[in-house]
C-alpha cells in the first residue's frame, strides 16, 4: 500500500468527503427546480419580471461558498460547452435588436447558469430528485393555470393561415413551448422518480397534458421517448457482446424500415393528424428562414432578435411578408439556431450535442440512469426539432447539465444522498 502523501487523488476519493451538507445541497437543488421552470417559461404568461431569472442563480451562488473545497474542486470544465455560452451571450454585439437580445439574455442565464453550477456539484441522485420536483411544480403550476384562467387552454390566431384553435398551455406562451418540457418531463420521472404509486400518476397527469396540448410534435415524442427508453433499459440487460450486437442490429433495420415507411405514407400521417403537407405552413417558415440566414451567415441576428413584437424589426417584417403570417420561431431547431447565433453557433452547438450524445451512450454500462436519461432525451429532442426549436432557451440548461454530469468522475456522483429534498421525493 502506498503512503497516504504518496496516494493518487483517485486512489483516495471519499464521496463522504465530497458533498456539502444539507443546506447546500438544498440550495443547489433549488436552482434546479427555478432554473427549469423559469428558463423554459412555464411562467412566461403570467408577467413576471424579466429579473426574476436571478432567483434562480442565488441559491446555487451561495452554495458554491458553503461547500467544501474538495467539492468545488470536482466541478469539470467544457470548452466547447463555455464556446456555446460565449456565442449566444456575445451576440447581443451584432444584434439586430440590441433591447430584445437584451431582454432575453437577462431572463435566461441566471437561470441557465444557476443550474450549471449546481450540476457540476450535486450527486446524482440528489439532482435527479430536483428534476423530478421541477416537473412535479411545474405539472402543478399549469394544471391551476388551465382551471383558472380559460385563455389558457386554447390559442389566438396572429395571422391569416390558421383560425383561433384549441391546444393547452398553461402559462407556457404556446402549446409548443409546453409540450417538448412534457416530454422531457416523461423521461425524467420514468428515470430518476422512486416514489412508487405517485410516480405513475405524475406520469398520467403528463400524458394528459400533452394530449390537452393536442400537438402533434409533442404526443408523438412522448411515445418515442417512452419506447427509447424501454428499448435502452433493455439494450443494457443484455448479456454479452454477441447478444447486445444482434439485438442492436435488428432493432436499427427495424427503425429504419419504419422510417422509411412513415416517408412513404407522410400524406396519410399528416391526414391523421389533422395536418396538410405544408405542416401548417411550416414548409413556408422554412424557406424564409433560409433566405434570413442567407442574409447573416456567420453569426445570425442575435438571440431573440427575430419576432420581437414590440418595434418590429425590418427582418422580421420580412420574414412574415414571405410567410403570410405571424410566425413566432423557426420551426425546425437547426434553422432556429443558424438565424438566431449563426452557423457558427450551430457547429458549435452539433459538436456539444454530439461529443454528449456520443459520451452518454458509451456509458451505458458504467452509468445505467444517467445514460439511459441523457440519451431519450436526446434522441427525443432530436425528433422534436424537425419542427419545433428545442435547442436554446431552457435546453441550453438541460444540455449543459448532461454535459457535465458525463464529464464528472463516477465516484463524485455516487457521493451520499442527503438533501431535505430527496428526503421528500422517497415520501
Amino acid at each position: 500500500m502506498l503512503p497516504v502523501a504518496e496516494r493518487s487523488p483517485i486512489a483516495s476519493f471519499d464521496p463522504q468527503g465530497h458533498r456539502m451538507g444539507p443546506v447546500g445541497t438544498l440550495a443547489c437543488q433549488a436552482s434546479v427546480v427555478l432554473g427549469l421552470i423559469w428558463s423554459f417559461g412555464a411562467l412566461t404568461s403570467f408577467f413576471l419580471p424579466t429579473s426574476t431569472g436571478v432567483l434562480a442563480l442565488a441559491p446555487a451562488l451561495g452554495a458554491v461558498f458553503l461547500a467544501p473545497k474538495s467539492v468545488v474542486m470536482q466541478f469539470p470544465v467544457s470548452l466547447s460547452l463555455l464556446a456555446v455560452i460565449t456565442i449566444v451571450t456575445a451576440s447581443v454585439a451584432w444584434t439586430i435588436d440590441p433591447f430584445a437580445t437584451s431582454v432575453v439574455l437577462r431572463g435566461i442565464v441566471p437561470a441557465i447558469l444557476g443550474v450549471i453550477l449546481a450540476a457540476g456539484l450535486l450527486p446524482l441522485r440528489d439532482l435527479g430528485d430536483a428534476l423530478v420536483w421541477a416537473v412535479r411544480l411545474t405539472v402543478v403550476i399549469t394544471i391551476l393555470a388551465l382551471v383558472a384562467y380559460p385563455e389558457t387552454r386554447t390559442h389566438l390566431s396572429t395571422g391569416d393561415f390558421v383560425d383561433n384553435y384549441p391546444g393547452w398551455h398553461g402559462f407556457f406562451i404556446h402549446k409548443n413551448k409546453m409540450s417538448p418540457f412534457l416530454v422531457f418531463g416523461v423521461a425524467t420521472v420514468l428515470t430518476f422518480d422512486r416514489s412508487g404509486l405517485f410516480k405513475w400518476g405524475t406520469l398520467g397527469v403528463l400524458g394528459v397534458l400533452l394530449i390537452g396540448s393536442t400537438s402533434a410534435t409533442g404526443i408523438s415524442a412522448a411515445v418515442l421517448i417512452v419506447v427509447a427508453w424501454v428499448w435502452l433499459r433493455i439494450y443494457q440487460g443484455q448479456d454479452d457482446l454477441r447478444t447486445s450486437t444482434v439485438f442492436f442490429s435488428v432493432s436499427a433495420l427495424g427503425f429504419l424500415v419504419l422510417v422509411a415507411g412513415s416517408i412513404m405514407s407522410l400524406a396519410t400521417i399528416t391526414g391523421a393528424y389533422g395536418k396538410e403537407l405544408t405542416f401548417s405552413g411550416r414548409t413556408f417558415i422554412w424557406q424564409a428562414s433560409i433566405e434570413a440566414i442567407q442574409r447573416r451567415p456567420l453569426f445570425g441576428h442575435g438571440l431573440g432578435a427575430l419576432f420581437w413584437v414590440e418595434g418590429i424589426s425590418p427582418e422580421t417584417a420580412e420574414i412574415w411578408r414571405q410567410v403570410g403570417f405571424r410566425n413566432s420561431h423557426a420551426h425546425n431547431g437547426a434553422l432556429d439556431l443558424a438565424l438566431q447565433i449563426g452557423l457558427v453557433g450551430l457547429a458549435i452547438f452539433a459538436v456539444v450535442w454530439l461529443t454528449t450524445f456520443g459520451r452518454a451512450w458509451r456509458a451505458l454500462r458504467t452509468q445505467p440512469d444517467l445514460s439511459v436519461w441523457v440519451v431519450s432525451v436526446l434522441f427525443a429532442q432530436m425528433f422534436m426539432s424537425i419542427s419545433e426549436d428545442v435547442y436554446l432557451g431552457g435546453w441550453i440548461a438541460v444540455l449543459a447539465m448532461m454535459k457535465l454530469l458525463l464529464l464528472r468522475r463516477p465516484e463524485s456522483l455516487k457521493a451520499g444522498r442527503i438533501g431535505q429534498m430527496s428526503k421528500w421525493s422517497a415520501a
